[in-house]
């Protein structure tokens, strides 16, 4: 592996510096792996934006264009497909929603690693580092690397000549530019995004789990005179404040959309904290890359007649900060229940807090406190 010693990011001991050999993987999409890899490595030889298939005539869904897609018939294989494109919403605010998940596939030979692993780390910065080999697969590729504490994997080697590059939430708010980012991947790698999620956070709970419900009812969500499957988790009888979740479409289907009380998932009993979330999979569907440039108007654009409210700016800063916020008061009052009585005794004996302390701390972040702020205005540039 060659270092550039000019980039403190990327040096001797940034990779393969510790062994990682229990990483946990990320989720499998339905489209990663096995022969859409090698559909997709024959596709991406012939155009700067990836199909798989042969485009044909297009329909703007004139009936019903609720779907907050467009559609084009095209033919794959001999056999005639539908295939989507999600549609934003033309006024929309570009920046009231946030990339919550990202996943994408390019053509790669791994004699070209050292480049990529370089490019990468320019590009993520030095929170996605050290990089760290796994010693085993990922979804059908035969190797992956874990880039720093947050999550990312990388995977390579075999899959017809193909990688896969996978980022959770929390390392999407970590993302110094997403406009870098698109540049590296679109523009250079010939990427193709595999599943993206878009995520708006209602922390005033005006638009509740039980507003998407009725909205659901009242066929807000209806698509070409369809009504989309529902899903429901949580305790919906007697609700408890442990929070409920509600669900639209089916993954497998490539769009679904999430409605759930978040400050409740965190652990804060009956937190008004609400979020919409939009999960987009390319199933008979491009993704285009301007979902992480503008994602506002995408995530608006989703669910017309559900989903036009969402307007005002979004701030990763203030994500973060109630996050951190309610995982500190969780962990505060966990620590109480479980430790409250045993630190009492320990202060009795030990005659001080300090002493106590110096006997019990340890050092280190609890994971779910470890998340770093990245400057709200970074990241939106094109």
């Amino acid at each position: 592996m060659k270092s550039d010693k000019t980039n403190p990011a990327f040096n001797n001991t940034a990779f393969g510096s510790k062994i990682w050999a229990d990483a946990s993987a990320p989720p499998k999409s339905s489209n990663e792996g096995g022969s859409t890899a090698s559909e997709y490595a024959q596709a991406s030889q012939a155009s700067s934006h990836p199909r798989l298939v042969i485009r044909g005539e297009s329909f703007n869904n004139t009936d019903d264009n609720n779907s907050g897609e467009s559609s084009e018939l095209c033919t794959f294989g001999g056999k005639a497909v539908l295939i989507a494109t999600p549609l934003p919403k033309s006024d929309g605010e570009p920046y009231a929603a946030i990339t919550d998940f990202l996943n994408c596939s390019f053509s790669f030979k791994e004699y070209d690693l050292d480049e990529l692993i370089f490019d990468l780390l320019n590009c993520l910065g030095p929170s996605f580092s050290p990089l760290t080999h796994r010693f085993k697969g990922l979804h059908g590729w035969e190797h992956s690397i874990q880039l720093g504490e947050s999550k990312t994997f990388l995977a390579y080697g075999g899959q017809n000549n193909t990688a896969f590059l996978s980022i959770p939430g929390e390392a999407c708010h970590m993302m110094p530019s997403w406009a870098k980012l698109v540049k590296l991947l679109r523009d250079k790698l010939n990427a193709k995004i595999t599943r993206w999620d878009g995520a708006v956070d209602d922390y005033h709970g005006l638009h509740t789990v039980d507003s998407a419900v009725e909205l659901y009812k009242s066929g807000a969500f209806n698509a070409g005179g369809k009504r989309p499957t529902c899903d429901q988790r949580g305790n919906w009888l007697i609700p408890d404040g442990s929070g409920r979740t509600f669900y639209v479409g089916k993954r497998e289907n490539g769009k679904m959309l999430r409605v759930y009380e978040k400050g409740m998932q965190l652990g804060q009993q009956w937190s008004s904290w609400v979020r919409w979330e939009i999960e987009l999979h390319s199933v008979d569907r491009i993704i285009p890359w301007d979902v992480l440039i503008e994602p506002g108007k995408y995530v608006a654009g989703a669910y017309p007649k559900a989903t036009s409210w969402i307007q005002e700016e979004m701030s990763r800063v203030r994500t973060i900060q109630n996050t951190t916020r309610i995982s500190y008061d969780y962990m505060v009052a966990n620590t109480s229940i479980s430790c409250g009585k045993q630190l009492n005794v320990m202060l009795e004996i030990e005659g001080s807090a300090e002493n106590v302390l110096n006997k019990l701390i340890r050092d280190g972040i609890p994971k779910r406190l470890d998340i770093p702020i990245v400057d709200q205005n970074e990241g939106w540039e094109k």
